[in-house]
């Protein structure tokens, strides 16, 4: 399969319709849960204000600063950064028991799966050298053979997404819905065409870190529910 450049800004449109599903799969479900509208916009404020600048402020530090902070992108983790921040903001100033958290963590992988097909079609985060089926070649960036990691991507998120969501309303599924977007994203970033210069990702380091951290935070919650 060849893609072409494409002088369209497709990119942007995708990026824009993906954060507007997760959006509108939050909404309903903060609706479901009968947050008011006031609320649920207040919410989104803090959501778009931290997933911006922190999506772009980790873009800068992976980059080392060698790009204005006002040109470089957004990328994933440094938005999922920034909505989980935003998310626990809302919580200490709106109480609502772990909804809002809850409900923004399981759209994450939503949102991701759609950016991913953005990324396919623009021929960025593209794969490692291969020439199996579902080869890929973008002729505008290399000419060679590439692994769909961005398609794959997209089904194994959108599959995290709807087994998270369909068991919404068990007790740990914030913190399952992040060990597996850490696990998910650190195996991926494998078939990524850089890991054939680098042993380790920034990207896989910090899906080590947010496994870690989700986990030490799983047993301080159990811990304070045991003694109170």
């Amino acid at each position: 399969m060849v893609i072409n450049y494409i002088n369209f800004p497709i990119y942007k449109i995708l990026i824009g319709l993906s954060v507007t599903i997760g959006a509108l799969y939050i909404y309903l479900s903060l609706k479901n849960e009968n947050i008011s509208n006031k609320r649920i916009i207040i919410f989104f404020i803090l959501f778009f204000i931290f997933a911006i600048f922190t999506g772009k402020l980790y873009t800068y530090i992976i980059n080392g600063g060698k790009i204005s902070f006002l040109k470089v992108s957004l990328t994933a983790y440094g938005g999922l950064i920034g909505v989980i921040i935003a998310a626990f903001i809302y919580e200490k100033i709106f109480y609502s028991n772990g909804k809002i958290i809850k409900h923004t963590i399981i759209s994450l992988p939503l949102i991701y799966s759609f950016t991913k097909i953005a990324c396919f079609f623009t021929g960025c985060c593209y794969g490692i050298p291969y020439s199996g089926p579902l080869s890929i070649t973008y002729p505008h960036v290399m000419n060679k053979s590439l692994f769909p990691i961005q398609l794959l991507e997209v089904f194994v998120f959108f599959g995290i997404f709807i087994f998270c969501n369909y068991y919404y309303k068990k007790k740990n599924i914030t913190y399952v819905t992040l060990i597996l977007i850490s696990i998910f994203k650190f195996l991926l970033d494998f078939f990524r065409y850089n890991h054939l210069y680098e042993f380790i990702s920034k990207n896989q380091v910090f899906s080590i870190f947010l496994c870690v951290i989700t986990i030490v935070f799983y047993f301080i919650s159990k811990y304070k529910k045991k003694h109170h």
